[in-house]
Order: structure tokens, then C-alpha cells, then sequence
């Protein structure tokens, strides 16, 4: 059961600046670029903020003692090993019990399926309002009074139940359009019931052992809580993207204040799309609430922006479309910030775009080459809207711009936005020695 108002949530943003400075002073021993070391820092404060609202065993340990724990586990790229090792025998150390250590809460990395993609990319293409609901109640946990407070639905508990046991029923819908399940062989509601209580924790232990006695035996009630436990992990990665991205979204703040000459004209493009930042002030609502709704906020509007054009304008883009070769199958990397991004890339490799967008976001000022990846990745998964923000960041003197103008023109098509990805193509099909000029071309002829 939820049993926590949201004060982890409001203090994560604040922990993020007041560590940001000292953290950065820890890490220098370690000789990574800043890029690098704030997206360990990011990707702590996320392993804090999990640990601190999770349900059985709660982190209470300080917060800096626990980022610089779990940094140093970054650090060594060895994440996995030290969860497996903590499941295993929880560690103790001298003179802090074993909720205070943070090397008992580590994050769990998280590879999705191709289940599990599909299920993600349905679960963005819900409506704002199920998207902000499902992720207040399986990933941050809040009591149902808090989300009542948040969602404007105060006194008004049954209501809200509604609405999620709605959004819920159009989750079950998502999964069988997509052939995820099965009509035919579901659970029944009492199956149903019961299996969303043993996952909430409300049955007794007698009960706990019918439910784990009966899952080898009966194939669809396995299914069913096979099905729940991928759902469970679907709802955390798209948890931590948006926290992940409220903390980029915060670090621009500084890269504000250090910038001290105008900022270059950007490039003027025949193009409709709507460009620009989340406006954080659209809620109005008190301090903690107005925070919730901009971390809940920040990947559901992506969806708001995305339009679905032509379904054969999206066939052409989905025909054209072959991820961008690794650049290290070309050259071997040349000091430790291009290590940590041939590691990185060891997930694109094997077409585990998830895993791979995960690996770049916090890390993406850092390499040149990042939001090329993540912009491609984005594609993959059948994103063009977000690939479309990744790809239009680089800049024109970028030696991956015009690698980016042939992988926006795809993500055009996959928007159904025709004419702007026929602008786009002809640019690169008159321009002499493009890498895309003749694939561009012959686009053009099919359009």
C-alpha cells in the first residue's frame, strides 16, 4: 500500500542542487568530464528517491552518504554485480544498521523485453491524464489522499479509483491490440482480485503460499502474474525517465549562468513543429503539488505534441529506416569518456534500445555523438517525436549534423508529417557528397 505524501518527490530537486556543487569536488580524483560525473549524480538521486519510498524495506540513511556510495558503484560500471551481491547477504558495516547502508538499496538496472518495449511505448501514447495517474499510484507510491490533492479530486477517493481502475482497463486493452495477451486465455476477476492483492501485500501468509503454490501449476494464472511483474518494471523505467529528465532539466540552470555571450541564431527550418521547454507554472497548484506535476509532466508531453499523420507516410519511414553503425566499429576509443560511451553503446549493439536510451540520457552533453544516438534509439522505438528534440540539438558544424538530417527526415514520415520530411530530404539530396544524398533521392521518387 502507498504510505507516503510526496516529501521525498519535493526534496529530490532540491537535494540535486544542493549536493550538485560538493559532489562534483568528490568526484574529481576520478578524472571524468562533468557530463559524466552529474549524470551519476542524477542517476543516484534517482537510487535514493526508489530506495527512500520503497514499500518493505525503506532507505533511512543520510542522502549524501548514500549518492557517493552509489556513485562510487557507477563509477566502477559494476552496478549489477554489487545488486546481486546485496540480494544475496545484506552488508553490514560498523556503526550503521543495515537500512542505513546504502549498499542494501542499491537501483535495480532494469533491461526491458521486447514485451516490455511495447508495452512502454503504449503506455506513452495513453492520455495525459492516465499517464500522470498510473505513475503517481505503481511508481511514486503516493496515498491515494495525496493523488486526490494532486489531481484536484480532493474528498472525491472513489472518483479517483475510478478513473485509475479506467485507465487500468485501457492498459488490458493496449495489451491485447498489441498481441500482448490473449483474450481468450485471461484469469478470472477473482483471480484478478487476488493477484493484485498478493502484489500489494495484503494477504495473509497462508494465502501468499496458495497463490506461489498454484502459479507452476496453472498456466494462466502464471501468465497473469507474469504479466503484472513485466507491467511492474514498465512503469519504474518510465518512472525514472521522467525523474531523469526533470534533473537535465534542472542542471540547464547552470548552464544559463555560465553562459555569458549571446546565444547564436539557430537555424531557421521550413518545419510546423513546436519547439521549447515545459512550462513548469501551468499547474497552479502549492509548492510540493505544483513539483509532482512537473516530474509527472515531463514525459507526457511528448505525447501531447505528437500528431499521427498518414499511416503510409509512416510505412516509407519504418522501410528506410537502419540504425547509425557504432562509431568505435571504426576507430578504438581514445581516453576513458569514450570507454564509458563504447559501453554504453554495448546495448545499441544488440538492438536493446531501451537499455541504450537509458545508458545515454544522463550522460547526453557529454559526447557529441549522444544525441544522435539517443535521437536514433528514440526512432527505434517508435518515438519520432522525441527523436525529433534529440536530432534538431545538433548543431550545424556538427560532424554528425548531416548524419542527423536523414535520421529527422524518417522521423518526419513516422509523425505522418510529409512535407516536412520532403523539405528536409531535398536539402540533403542537393547537397554534393551527403552521406544520404542517394538515399534521399530515391525517397523523394517513392513519395
Amino acid at each position: 500500500m502507498s504510505n507516503h505524501e510526496g516529501q521525498f518527490l519535493a526534496a529530490l530537486p532540491r537535494n540535486f542542487h544542493a549536493l550538485r556543487g560538493p559532489f562534483l569536488q568528490w568526484a574529481e580524483p576520478y578524472g571524468q568530464a562533468d557530463e559524466v560525473v552529474l549524470g551519476h549524480l542524477r542517476r543516484a538521486l534517482i537510487g535514493w528517491y526508489e530506495a527512500c519510498i520503497d514499500q518493505t524495506d525503506p532507505y533511512v540513511g543520510k542522502v549524501n552518504h548514500y549518492v557517493q556510495r552509489v556513485a562510487e558503484v557507477y563509477f566502477s560500471g559494476r552496478m549489477e554485480e554489487a545488486v546481486m551481491a546485496a540480494e544475496r547477504m545484506p552488508l553490514a558495516q560498523l556503526g550503521m544498521t543495515q537500512d542505513q547502508n546504502p549498499l542494501n538499496h542499491l537501483p535495480r538496472p532494469i533491461h526491458l523485453n521486447a514485451t516490455q518495449q511495447l508495452m512502454l511505448t503504449q503506455f506513452k501514447e495513453m492520455g495525459k491524464n492516465c499517464q500522470e495517474l498510473l505513475l503517481m499510484s505503481g511508481y511514486h507510491r503516493l496515498t491515494a489522499t495525496r493523488m486526490a490533492e494532486v489531481l484536484n479530486l480532493e474528498g472525491r477517493l472513489a472518483q479517483l479509483e475510478d478513473q485509475r481502475s479506467k485507465c487500468l482497463l485501457m492498459v488490458r486493452e493496449s495489451w491485447q491490440a498489441g498481441g500482448i495477451v490473449d483474450p481468450v486465455h485471461t484469469p478470472s476477476p477473482l483471480d484478478e482480485e487476488l493477484i493484485n492483492r498478493y502484489y500489494s501485500g495484503e494477504l495473509g501468509v497462508t494465502e501468499r503460499w496458495d497463490v506461489e503454490a498454484r502459479r507452476p501449476a496453472d498456466s494462466v494464472f502464471r501468465q497473469a502474474m507474469e504479466l503484472r511483474e513485466d507491467w511492474a518494471e514498465v512503469v519504474s523505467v518510465a518512472g525514472r525517465q521522467d525523474l531523469m529528465e526533470t534533473l537535465v532539466r534542472e542542471e540547464t540552470k547552470y548552464a544559463v549562468k555560465r553562459s555569458s555571450a549571446p546565444a547564436a541564431s539557430p537555424k531557421v527550418k521550413l518545419s510546423p513543429r513546436r519547439k521549447g521547454g515545459i512550462k513548469l507554472g501551468k499547474f497552479e497548484l502549492p509548492d510540493l503539488q505544483t513539483i509532482l506535476a512537473a516530474v509527472l509532466f515531463g514525459v507526457l508531453c511528448w505525447m501531447a505534441w505528437t500528431t499521427f499523420g498518414p499511416s503510409s507516410a509512416q510505412r516509407k519511414s519504418v522501410a528506410h529506416f537502419e540504425p547509425y553503425p557504432n562509431v568505435f566499429d571504426r576507430y578504438e576509443p581514445r581516453d576513458e569518456s569514450e570507454r564509458d560511451l563504447k559501453r554504453i553503446l554495448y546495448y545499441y549493439d544488440r538492438a536493446d534500445y531501451q537499455s541504450a536510451y537509458d545508458e545515454l540520457l544522463p550522460v547526453a552533453q557529454a559526447y557529441p555523438a549522444a544525441p544522435l544516438y539517443l535521437g536514433v534509439s528514440a526512432l527505434a522505438l517508435e518515438q519520432p517525436t522525441r527523436a525529433l528534440d534529440w536530432l534538431e540539438q545538433i548543431p550545424d558544424g556538427s560532424y554528425y549534423h548531416p548524419t542527423s538530417e536523414w535520421y529527422e527526415a524518417l522521423a518526419y514520415l513516422a509523425e505522418g508529417r510529409k512535407d516536412a520530411a520532403v523539405i528536409v530530404l531535398e536539402d540533403i539530396a542537393e547537397t554534393p557528397g551527403h552521406e544520404f544524398r542517394g538515399k534521399a533521392g530515391r525517397l523523394l521518387e517513392e513519395l
